[in-house]
């Protein structure tokens, strides 16, 4: 959580500059180039791209499959269906910690991040 609060903070946490505001600006930027459309591993995560480390929400959710997220957050995804995002828009860090294996099986990602925007409604998947 720490990590994503400093993210948040376009590189500082508690007063101290770990990384300067360009970097972290770059690391959440979409640069993915256009030509790359095959994004069949990212199912249920929304018109994505990716910046350096993490993948970057470039479109609202387009419908009820796709977790709920704002333009310009960023996110990864760990094996045992952990996550964290950040989004800048609406000030949110969110960080989802299991163990659960296999991933994808169980809708984890899906249900934690609509009931985190459930009170957005620009973010949430129709």
């Amino acid at each position: 959580m720490r990590f994503a609060r400093m993210l948040q903070n376009e590189g500082e946490l508690d007063g101290q500059r770990i990384l300067r505001p360009e970097t972290v600006r770059l690391m959440a930027t979409d640069a993915l180039p256009a030509d790359v459309t095959d994004q069949g591993f990212l199912p249920t995560k929304g018109q994505v791209g990716f910046g350096i480390d993490f993948a970057v929400r470039i479109r609202p959710p387009a419908n009820a499959q796709e977790a709920s997220g704002a333009v310009g957050e960023f996110f990864w995804d760990g094996a045992a269906n952990t996550l964290f995002w950040v989004d800048p828009k609406n000030k949110i860090t969110a960080v989802l910690f299991t163990q659960y294996k296999p991933y994808g099986k169980v809708p984890l990602h899906k249900a934690f991040r609509d009931a985190v925007y459930s009170g957005i409604p620009d973010a949430l998947a129709h």
